[in-house]
């Protein structure tokens, strides 16, 4: 209680401070890539990994920070504008000369998962305010599917044992129909049963909101695994099925870009997305991106957990926290 006192404190000070302000010009030439997951909707209580599970209030306030402070763009005009750095690129030079130009840093609005909280409550508030957002879907959980990392989650609990997260992570290499067996063999009165809005969505839900011409799809794997764990052919799969699955469906509102599970990529696997004809692939860490980029397979990105406090947020979005 008394360490979130004083971190709330200080939060506040640095924001009243301007630095916020300050930090927002230097980076004007720059882009930042959200990452939220799921939106809860009002009324609604959080079960399942509570960082992945934000309150559709705190999400509305945001989007009406970001409205005041950044220049909201969709995941396309990143992917269409971006290029590589080459070898004899003055990328000092370039920045500032994009930096001239801008008034205030882009910022883009992206969903893993697509869990149904996010295409309803969090659809509804980008609607309501016309911003877009991409969702990055792995198509073996849509039907109404839960997620192991929620199931495995106690229904008073706030997340999985990192220790544990992390064997079923490396071993089970993030499979979620192998952990879960697993984990029914040895305490099956553990498993929780997930609401609604925790469930993936279904294919007519995911064609229904694409009535919102703002909103966008990538890939985000066949079935979430930690794709570095893989063998090449089932890296291959996990890479190519998905943007089929997603092409054949919903044709031009599917983006060349895949978002890594887990946040789980090397150069195996950045090398296996050049492959598969992907644009774009991108982390789940890593902050701000400054274009021209040097990988265009490992584009950072900024994760926003539940329970981010406005300031913090402020602080984020604004390139003074990283995390």
């Amino acid at each position: 209680m008394f360490r979130d006192t004083v971190k709330s404190a200080l939060e506040r000070g640095v924001v009243l401070s301007g630095m916020t302000l300050m930090s927002r010009r230097r980076r004007r030439g720059e882009v930042l890539v959200l990452a939220y997951h799921n939106i809860v909707p009002s009324g609604d209580r959080i079960v399942g990994d509570t960082s992945l599970h934000m309150p559709q209030r705190s999400f509305a306030q945001q989007l009406d920070m970001l409205q005041e402070t950044h220049e909201i763009v969709p995941l396309s005009d990143v992917i269409s504008t971006s290029r590589l750095v080459q070898p004899d690129d003055d990328v000092h030079e370039t920045t500032s000369s994009r930096s001239a130009h801008a008034t205030r840093p882009r910022v883009v609005i992206t969903f893993d998962d697509a869990y149904r909280g996010a295409l309803t409550a969090g659809l509804a508030e980008l609607t309501s305010r016309g911003l877009p957002a991409t969702m990055f879907v792995a198509p073996a959980y849509i039907g109404g599917k839960s997620f192991w990392w929620d199931v495995l989650t106690p229904p008073q609990g706030a997340g999985l044992d990192d220790a544990m997260r992390e064997r079923w992570l490396t071993v089970d290499a993030g499979r979620g129909a192998k952990i879960l067996d697993r984990a029914r063999s040895v305490a099956p009165h553990e498993m929780t049963r997930m609401p609604p809005y925790a469930q993936c969505v279904t294919e007519d839900e995911l064609r229904d909101a694409l009535s919102y011409q703002p909103l966008t799809l990538g890939s985000h794997s066949w079935s979430h695994p930690n794709l570095t764990q893989l063998s090449s052919k089932e890296l291959t799969y996990e890479l190519r099925a998905p943007k089929q699955w997603l092409t054949e469906r919903f044709g031009d509102r599917v983006l060349s870009a895949i978002s890594y599970p887990y946040g789980r990529a090397n150069n195996t696997v950045w090398n296996a997305a050049d492959e598969a004809g992907y644009a774009m692939g991108f982390m789940i860490d890593g902050g701000w991106a400054n274009f021209p980029i040097a990988s265009r397979y490992a584009v950072p990105r900024l994760n926003i957990p539940s329970g981010v406090s406005p300031d913090g947020f402020a602080l984020r979005a604004s390139g003074l926290l990283t995390g």
